[in-house]
């Protein structure tokens, strides 16, 4: 697995980081919540490890920065041995930070891949068992489907069953270590109707009826923001730049007041920027859950 700001190779850096595990170890109580971040994610690495990982790339990019800035800075500042450091500690704490929030980063990621087919493969699940399909030989059709993330969870417990696991146990275990609410949401009612002896293609029924509420009521939620996010836009992108630049216009006719060009390019790279900030808005409000 690729970690952000790393050029080494995996193997490798777990040989270069083994020495700073014994520090490693020592960080463990401020990150209380990466171990199982990391188990979420799907990265096969200890928290002793990624620790170690993380001071390595941390140190490594604050002598390789401060060699850097140093040579630079000599050119232009007696003081290049301080501000080069310095910089290339800001640097390093930067790499540090982001390597942390890292296994949230891919969690986040893998919870929309979960998310967005959910729904379609329980149906596929409930139209499987009502045909006459096994549990078993319809759990391994979707597994081996092309559902993404979703495919894998079902194929960790396809190979559970297979070792001879209780379905309910499996179950239980991937809500367990799952990040995604509306998938563990589904498959803790599928162990609660199984040990309550239910019928399957009922429970899944229940099951399938329940995550299809779920999106309706995301959806309209969804729908609810985006009135008072268009209301936000209208006011702040479209009439307070028409009415600033009426405004400009306006004062720029008045011979004691100069208005140069380039107010209007900073006015326009304003403008830009904020009709991008508020696709990133309405791109990270929208339900996981839709597809």
């Amino acid at each position: 697995m690729a970690l952000p700001f790393n050029m080494f190779p995996i193997p490798m850096l777990r040989r270069l980081s083994r020495p700073l595990i014994p520090m490693a170890i020592k960080f463990k109580g401020i990150f209380p919540g990466l171990e199982l971040q990391l188990e979420q994610a799907g990265m096969e690495f200890q928290i002793k490890e990624y620790l170690a990982m993380m001071l390595f790339l941390g140190g490594f990019y604050f002598l390789l920065f401060g060699a850097l800035f140093t040579i630079i800075l000599t050119k232009f500042t007696p003081n290049y041995l301080l501000l080069g450091f310095t910089m290339s500690g800001i640097m390093a704490l930067a790499t540090f930070i982001q390597l942390s929030m890292y296994p949230t980063m891919q969690i986040r990621k893998k919870q929309r891949e979960l998310e967005k087919n959910l729904l379609f493969a329980l149906r596929t699940l409930l139209i499987e068992i009502k045909s006459g399909v096994s549990l078993f030989d319809a759990l391994q059709m979707i597994a081996k489907s092309n559902y993404g993330e979703l495919s894998k969870e079902f194929s960790k417990a396809v190979d559970e069953i297979n070792t001879g696991s209780m379905y309910d146990e499996v179950f239980q275990k991937l809500a367990t270590n799952n990040p995604s609410e509306y998938f563990r949401k589904a498959l803790w009612q599928l162990v609660n109707g199984m040990k309550a002896g239910g019928d399957i293609s009922s429970i899944i029924k229940e099951t399938v009826k329940s995550a299809a509420r779920d999106q309706r009521i995301a959806i309209n939620r969804y729908s609810s923001q985006l009135r008072i996010l268009s209301l936000a836009y209208m006011m702040i992108g479209v009439i307070a730049p028409a009415l600033g630049l009426t405004f400009l216009i306006i004062l720029g006719s008045f011979p004691a007041i100069k208005i140069g060009e380039t107010i209007f390019w900073v006015m326009l790279i304003g403008i830009t920027i904020m009709q991008f900030m508020y696709i990133g808005i309405i791109k990270s409000r929208r339900p996981t859950i839709m597809n």
